[in-house]
């Protein structure tokens, strides 16, 4: 009963795991000083930006995130990174769409 019930919780993370993995547009990680672009091609504009805001604060650490949502891009920013700083960036955002 027990390994039916891990099995599917399993399959069912896995399946919600690539959905969202297909809506991502691309993928930016921030870790005290570091930042990657793990998948796809953000805007510049959007990763510089990023750039300075770790730049001020070494202690970021989180995940941004481009979702696809009809002809446009979301942002999604990680709980991790503080709320000052995510409405930065969604404000950055808005105003380059």
């Amino acid at each position: 009963m027990f390994g039916t019930i891990s099995l599917v919780s399993l399959t069912l993370f896995g399946l919600l795991h690539a959905l969202r993995r297909r809506q991502e547009h691309f993928l930016i990680t921030i870790e005290g000083i570091h930042l990657k672009v793990k998948r796809g091609q953000p805007p510049q504009a959007l990763v510089c930006h990023c750039r300075q805001l770790m730049q001020d604060a070494r202690t970021l650490k989180g995940t941004v995130r481009g979702l696809k949502k009809g002809n446009g891009v979301v942002l999604s920013c990680s709980r991790s990174i503080p709320a000052s700083y995510r409405q930065d960036i969604q404000l950055f955002w808005q105003q380059q769409s």
